[in-house]
């Protein structure tokens, strides 16, 4: 077993304030960025919180990220850096939706959660899960819809499965007339550290691991933009994010 396997490093980019989280025994290091800066300040903010550690990037087991939806950007920046990190230092990778990632911070409020986050162009980003011993269990989604279907689907969905349903996510406040009557909104629009570190612990431990050179960005619609990579539209790894030296 390598050295330090017990620590985890997790990004999730997928909103304007990313994430760069490290997990171990120690306490929980977090460093946010903004997100017009994600792009350059990626590694620095990695250096930061292993500095924080004290720790090298060798000294990591796990790599871990929120694939999207979200940001396309942000989605693409955060999956490419975990990815060249998981395939340099040959650790294993792990990969939650982002919005499954955002439920976890609304696992404690209710027995169901539909996080919602603003996509722009008059639609959310959404999807569904039933808590289950404090973790989200995917029961639809991630898709993207008008703010008014995903406020019928929840109106449904009080009908057919009762309970406590919370939602939560940039598209609450972006579109707050629309909701219906009944539910939990919480304010919480980004990401949680503990959530986003704690989700990315269960899938290491449940051995949910992808292989870096073939896991993509969870886009859900399609970009503005086509992002280019090195190895072509296959899945492989930026070759400037690979450029990192691991030592």
């Amino acid at each position: 077993m390598r050295d330090g396997s017990r620590w985890i490093l997790a990004l999730d980019f997928s909103t304007p304030v990313g994430l760069v989280c490290l997990k171990g025994p120690e306490p929980l290091l977090s460093v946010e960025i903004d997100g017009r800066s994600r792009a350059s300040q990626v590694f620095t903010a990695v250096r930061r919180v292993m500095d924080g550690a004290g720790l090298r990037p060798c000294n990591i087991g796990t790599i871990g990220v929120g694939r999207g939806p979200g940001s396309f950007t942000g989605v693409r920046v955060a999956v490419m850096a975990a990815k060249a990190l998981a395939h340099v230092l040959q650790i294993p990778l792990v990969a939650p939706d982002s919005l499954e990632v955002l439920a976890m911070s609304a696992v404690e409020e209710a027995d169901y959660v539909t996080p919602v986050l603003d996509a722009r162009r008059g639609e959310v980003y959404t999807a569904f899960y039933r808590v289950d011993e404090g973790y989200p269990v995917s029961l639809n989604g991630p898709e993207a819809v008008s703010p008014q279907l995903a406020a019928d689907m929840i109106r449904c969905r009080q009908e057919q499965y009762g309970g406590n349903i919370a939602i939560l996510g940039s598209g609450v406040k972006a579109y707050p007339l629309v909701w219906p009557e009944g539910i939990v909104r919480m304010d919480k629009a980004t990401f949680s550290p503990h959530g986003l570190t704690r989700l990315c612990v269960r899938y290491a431990e449940s051995e949910l691991t992808v292989d870096p050179l073939q896991l993509l960005p969870l886009y859900v619609r399609k970009p503005d933009a086509k992002p280019r990579f090195a190895g072509g539209d296959n899945g492989g790894i930026d070759a400037a994010v690979i450029a990192y030296d691991p030592e």
